[in-house]
């Protein structure tokens, strides 16, 4: 099992181009996700 994984990790970035797609939601959700948790820690703060 691991080294089929391993030899598929090893393969698809040569095959398929990274999905930036995917990069770009997932970088969004975190960005949103520290907005989020900035907004909470400065109403903590300021009460």
């Amino acid at each position: 099992m691991s080294q089929n994984e391993a030899e598929k990790a090893e393969k698809m970035p040569e095959e398929v181009p990274p999905p930036l797609g995917t990069m770009f939601v997932l970088i969004l959700f975190l960005v949103v996700l520290a907005g989020m948790w900035s907004y909470m820690y400065m109403e903590m703060v300021t009460r």
